[in-house]
């Protein structure tokens, strides 16, 4: 937790770096784009995931002092991983030969295309299923630190544009990059060739995950890409810069989340009792830290804007405020969802509750935005964040998990 609260306070500071410069130099339209293009990107990371970041996270952590099982499940992953990835540069091909919005936007949209690539090369699942997370700090924060100085360097105006993304999404490839030397170094793996049975397997393990992640994607990154085209760049760009703040604040989520998902994991399957004592603890500690944040991002909006964006984003502060209780939610389905149903076995509802809800936000978000625009589409999240934690609180009750209750039920 130490080291991934470093992280997640270097990702809060360091984007306060070079966030309200790109504001100003890129513009509204210019800063939709740029938006746009990593919410498309967002897609095809995605996919390259495909829930291993969770699933294999979990496997991991139940034989993390076998080398032997450490390796064959690193080895199939990556092996899955690489395939994806490779159908995504496929499928970017194909849209920007096709789809007038990515022909318009095409040296952008490759420029961001690296992120698939650094999230083949950054195996995080690997270092947090041995709960070593403090490679990740440091193979993180090395490479978000070079941002900052390339960002200054090469853009200089809306033209700049692919340039920022391309120095962003560069970034996670210099960090994967970092990550597997120092997992070379320390011989955390031997080298174990994959047949076509075990990547199937690894296919086969993260498929619920998979579904999650992709339903998450309807009422996260969807918002981004339907707002691009529904709307515009412009009223994207509000949006995008919002969302920009919302996902900053949300990130305090990260530190307790990644470091208590395996530990969930090994206690659920050796001590039960230990296992909902410790997800309460959690459940009340995110719940209260999330809370007063939110609070807070809805009372300084207009300075927010104001200060870090400039007089052009003024319609911003009513689009921020909409979006400032979402990360409280996410701290609390995070908990019911990640922490509680996917350690017991709960996949498949744990998919069916995301899928479902993820088709109510694209039902809701067409007609919010083209109503109220960049307003219509945090709308769209605040109340889908809200169904999916009600329902995965309504669930786990019905299921007669001792969610708040001191001992735990032998159901």
């Amino acid at each position: 937790m130490l080291a991934l609260s470093v992280l997640q306070v270097a990702n809060m500071v360091l984007p306060l770096a070079t966030l309200p410069y790109l504001f100003r130099v890129l513009g509204p339209d210019h800063f939709g784009a740029y938006v746009f293009a990593q919410a498309v990107i967002a897609y095809l990371v995605l996919l390259a995931d495909y829930g291993f970041n969770w699933s294999a996270t979990g496997e991991i952590a139940k034989v993390q002092n076998d080398r032997d099982a450490v390796s064959s499940i690193f080895w199939k992953t990556q092996a899955a991983k690489s395939l994806i990835a490779c159908v995504g540069l496929a499928l970017l091909v194909l849209g920007v030969l096709l789809v007038p919005k990515f022909i318009e936007l095409r040296p952008i949209m490759f420029a961001t295309f690296p992120f698939v690539v650094g999230t083949v090369l950054f195996p995080q699942w690997l270092f947090q299923g041995l709960e070593r997370m403090s490679f990740v700090t440091v193979a993180t924060l090395s490479a978000r630190l070079l941002v900052i100085p390339a960002t200054y360097l090469l853009v200089h105006s809306p033209a700049d544009t692919w340039r920022a993304a391309l120095i962003t999404s560069m970034s996670t490839v210099v960090a994967g990059l970092f990550s597997l030397t120092m997992i070379a170094r320390m011989k955390l793996i031997s080298f174990r060739l994959p047949g076509v049975s075990d990547v199937v397997e690894a296919f086969r393990e993260g498929w619920h995950v998979f579904m999650a992640t992709a339903a998450v994607s309807l009422y996260t990154t969807t918002n981004s890409v339907l707002l691009g085209f529904l709307t515009g760049n412009v009223t994207l760009g509000y949006f995008g810069a919002a969302d920009k703040i919302r996902n900053m604040t949300q990130s305090l989520i990260s530190p307790l989340s990644n470091a208590l998902y395996p530990r969930m994991n090994a206690l659920f399957a050796e001590d039960i009792v230990k296992a909902y004592a410790l997800v309460r603890k959690a459940l009340y500690a995110m719940s209260a830290i999330m809370f007063v944040a939110s609070v807070m991002l809805w009372v300084l909006a207009p300075w927010i804007v104001r200060i870090g964006m400039g007089p052009q984003y003024g319609p911003v502060v009513d689009v921020l405020r909409w979006l400032a209780f979402v990360p409280w939610l996410v701290a609390l389905n995070n908990i019911l969802g990640l922490q509680m149903m996917l350690p017991l076995g709960m996949k498949k509802r744990f998919s069916e509750i995301l899928l479902g809800s993820g088709v109510f936000n694209v039902a809701l978000l067409v007609p919010l935005s083209l109503r109220f625009g960049a307003q219509g589409a945090a709308m769209s999240i605040l109340a889908t964040e809200a169904l999916v934690t009600g329902c995965m609180a309504l669930y786990l009750m019905q299921k007669r998990v001792p969610i708040f209750l001191a001992r735990a039920s032998t159901d």
